[in-house]
Parts: C-alpha cells; structure tokens; sequence
C-alpha cells in the first residue's frame, strides 16, 4: 500500500513539474504578440495575444521580441533585460499621460524600440517618453514622440551608446533629446516646438547627422560640462530662439550645417565655449547671427 502511494506520489509530482517547466517555457517565449484585442492573461502568442507591453515583455525571453498585430494603445513599460518592441505596420501606441512612457533600467540590456507612437497628452502632460536609466545600448527606430513635460528621450545610464534614427519629436517642454552620459548617434531627426532639439548635458558626446530642428527654444546645445561635444552634419537649424548654444568650456563643431532664420541667435557662445567650423556652413539671416571660435578645413 505504501509504495503504491509513493508511485502515485511519484506521478504526481512528475505530472506538476511538467506542466511547470511548460508554463515557464511558455511564460519565456522569444517571441510573443500584442492586440488590443488582446489579454494579458494570454500566453501572448500569435493567436492568442496580450493586451499591453508589460503584460508581453514578463513572458518574452531576454533578447526576445514583442510585435504589435494593430494599432492600438499598449501601455508605458519598464524594462529590465534585452529586448526588442516593434510596431512595424501598426505604429502601435503608447499614452503615457502624468506618467513615462518607457523606462529602460538594466546595464546589460541591449533595447530596440522600432515603430512605435508615444504620447503624453491629457490633462497632466507625459514626463519622459523615454527614461533610460541604464543600458548597453538603445536604438530608437521610425518613431513618433510627442507631449511631454520633460523630456523626448533621457539618456543618463552610467555608460553605453544610444542611436536614434528617423524619428520625430515633437513638444517636449524641456529637451527632444537629452544627453548626459556616453555616446549617441542620431540621424534623420525632426525635432520642433520642444525646449531644445538636442542637448548634451553631461560629459558626452552626440553626432547628430541629416536632420532639421524647427521652432524650438534652442536647436542644438553642448552645455554644462567641458566635457560636453555635439557634432553637427548636414543639420537644418531654422526658426528656432537660439540656433546652436555652447557653455562652460563645451564644443560644438559644424559641418554643412545651415544656420538661418532664427529668432534671436544663430550660434550662442558664453565665451569661454568652442564653435568650431568643419567648412560647408552656413550662418544667415538670423537677427544675431554670432561668429565661430576656430575653422578647421576638411583633410
């Protein structure tokens, strides 16, 4: 009777531990879904999706992905390991309003955020689209930013490298794009109506690359710490206050980059900061047009 009772035991426990490994296998799925028509009690699969991104991203494996099947709003997210989200076809949503639409938080994690719409409107506007608070890297593809009371995106992680690449933002209060800490590249930004475009806060150093800022409060800024570089190439800067800013001991250096029509000053200097000129600018019609420190000719 006794081991007939441990047999049964024995199966019993065997039967639990595989449906345990198959619920944590498919609670890690490297790929999973979301809907609005979905339910975060869902695996998140294809066929039976989630309905928001914090619901998907506790049953997608590190280094996983989350797709978006409409567009429909799916909530701000916090991360904490590698993963990509993309609304590719959708352009799936975030409302993040009186909130942040996305924290990014793991020094190891490398993020990919494709596609995707985040606004902060309503009544108490958005904080930060985005907040990285530690990363290896992040790269912010095709997206729309829009109504935030502090900044687009927040970059201050201890180290790493962000990309940001064929996005705009639009309406951020204090800056589109805030560096303090490593390296970005960004290319293909429209930046308007936001504090500042772009600004490097911190010892960092941004490339910004093919892209136009308009009717901000400043375009780009190196400011704060000498230590602070922005690279400029082939930038429109029009109809902002400021065009380019530089401050305590920062660097700013200009390559085929047009400077016009700006509201106050084309280029800010506080006179102990570098403007430095890689050729092929132009610096008009701005109701001060402010000069360079140094021009150095391509090699």
């Amino acid at each position: 009777m006794k081991k007939t009772v441990r047999r049964v035991r024995t199966v019993v426990f065997s039967a639990m531990l595989v449906a345990l490994t198959a619920t944590l296998a498919q609670a890690q799925a490297t790929r999973t879904w979301v809907s609005g028509l979905g339910n975060d009690a869902n695996p998140c699969s294809l066929t039976a999706p989630c309905k928001t991104f914090a619901g998907a991203i506790s049953k997608t494996a590190a280094g996983g992905e989350i797709d978006a099947l409409d567009p429909g709003g799916y909530g701000a997210v916090t991360i904490t390991k590698s993963i990509t989200i993309d609304g590719t076809g959708t352009m799936a949503s975030i409302l993040a309003s009186g909130t942040q639409g996305i924290v990014i938080n793991n020094a190891a994690a490398i993020v990919h955020l494709r596609n995707l719409s985040i606004d902060g409107a309503g009544i108490t506007l958005g904080t930060n689209a985005i907040n990285v608070m530690a990363a290896s890297e992040v790269h912010i593809e095709k997206c729309l930013i829009q109504n935030f009371s502090n900044d687009g995106i927040n970059y201050h992680p201890a180290s790493g490298f962000l990309t940001v690449s064929d996005t705009t933002i639009w309406n951020a209060a204090n800056i589109g794009v805030a560096v303090s800490t490593g390296r970005a590249t960004i290319e293909n930004l429209h930046a308007s109506a936001n504090g500042a475009a772009v600004s490097v806060i911190g010892s960092a150093i941004a490339t910004v690359r093919n892209s136009f800022a308009d009717s901000n409060g400043t375009g780009f800024q190196a400011i704060v710490n000498a230590a602070a570089v922005i690279n400029l190439e082939n930038v429109v800067i029009t109809n902002n206050t400021n065009g380019v800013q530089v401050g305590n001991g920062a660097t700013a250096r200009l390559s085929n980059t047009t400077v016009v029509s700006n509201g106050s000053t084309g280029m800010v200097n506080d006179g102990v900061s570098f403007l430095v000129s890689l050729s092929g600018n132009i610096v008009f019609g701005n109701v001060t047009n402010g000069t360079f420190t140094s021009t150095n000719l391509k090699q």
